[in-house]
């Protein structure tokens, strides 16, 4: 019975999200992302945005959903009420289990549609200089696909010069991700990445990357990652004498970390930081890191700082310099 249960699907009844303080809600779930459901009531015009602390119970059969706990622990099925108020029953296919639903991290529908199972972020900004003349544009984003094994995850930094002297891209970091986490808290990562920076001499770098490691910490509050593995690139300089270098192999250090706050204000920290040892130049060695801060202002709008450095002790441009830095403020969306 239970395995017959747990393989029903109810296409056409609607979703239902009970809160502690009594309000009910029908429509539709449609993610959980760090203590936050997002639902779709099928009476307002715009989603609502939820504390997963406030819930009572969520019942969903209209579909299945891909869920992930804080130990990372995945499950597919659909959603019932659970063996007690704040929690609910995830029934699989051969069966059933309990979650505390404060303990849920993630949860995507597995919908056939394309549009529904991409979650993402875009951020814009601009700043200007009158002493200097200068003016820039910076752009950022982050868009991510979930299936029942793997995430595939694109991002993006760019920022546009414009001033007496340059109008480009001064400054651009645009990667495709695909993760996989396997053997209880151990992760995989594949990634192939395009980056310029004029001020470290670099014209353009075309890498490719493998490496694989442990989640050291993941709970409501942080998620704490490392990896290391191998990575090839080619790189072209901006000094047009020496514009190409053979290809090269370097061992990349990846460690990133996240903090969530939930309360008044909310707020998220991002800390990505990667280092690279280069192998056959075994005197060379590369950072790139990146702080960023988001700040909810409302529902899908967030204020953001971020903070990068880089340094390369052998930077392709010889005349060029070693280390680059600065602070971006910009206005962000997420859908």
């Amino acid at each position: 019975m239970q395995k017959v249960a747990a393989q029903q699907l109810v296409p056409d009844v609607l979703d239902e999200i009970r809160l502690f303080n009594g309000d009910h809600l029908t429509g539709k779930v449609k993610q959980i992302q760090r203590g936050e459901l997002t639902f779709d009531p099928d009476k307002l015009n715009d989603n609502v945005v939820l504390k997963l602390r406030d819930i009572d119970y969520i019942v969903a059969r209209r579909k299945q959903y891909l869920v992930e706990d804080v130990n990372t622990i995945r499950y597919v099925g659909t959603l019932a009420k659970g063996k007690a108020p704040g929690w609910v029953k995830i029934m699989q296919e051969h069966d059933t289990i309990d979650l505390f639903i404060q303990d849920l991290d993630h949860i995507e529908n597995l919908d056939n549609k394309f549009w529904t199972r991409l979650d993402g972020n875009a951020s814009l900004g601009y700043s200007y200089s009158r002493s200097s003349a200068i003016g820039r544009i910076n752009e950022s984003h982050t868009a991510t696909y979930s299936t029942r094994r793997w995430l595939f995850q694109t991002t993006g930094d760019l920022m546009y010069t414009m001033d007496s002297e340059f109008k480009g891209i001064e400054k651009a970091d645009m990667a495709i991700n695909a993760y996989i986490e396997f053997w209880k808290r151990f992760f995989a990562v594949t990634s192939i990445q395009f980056q310029r920076s004029t001020e470290l001499g670099l014209n353009a770098r075309y890498q490719a990357a493998e490496a694989a490691g442990p989640i050291i910490l993941k709970n409501r509050k942080h998620d704490l990652r490392a990896a290391t593995g191998i990575s090839v690139q080619k790189e072209y300089s901006t000094d047009s004498v020496n514009n190409g270098r053979s290809v090269s192999a370097e061992v990349p250090v990846y460690v990133n970390y996240y903090l969530y706050k939930l309360g008044k204000p909310e707020v998220k920290l991002q800390f990505a930081n990667a280092v690279y040892f280069g192998i056959r130049d075994n005197h060379r060695f590369r950072v790139d890191q990146n702080v960023t801060l988001y700040w909810k202002i409302v529902t899908h709008l967030t204020a953001n700082v971020q903070v990068y450095f880089d340094f390369d002790s052998r930077p392709p441009n010889v005349d060029a310099q070693k280390v680059d830095y600065g602070t971006v403020f910009s206005i962000g969306y997420s859908w």
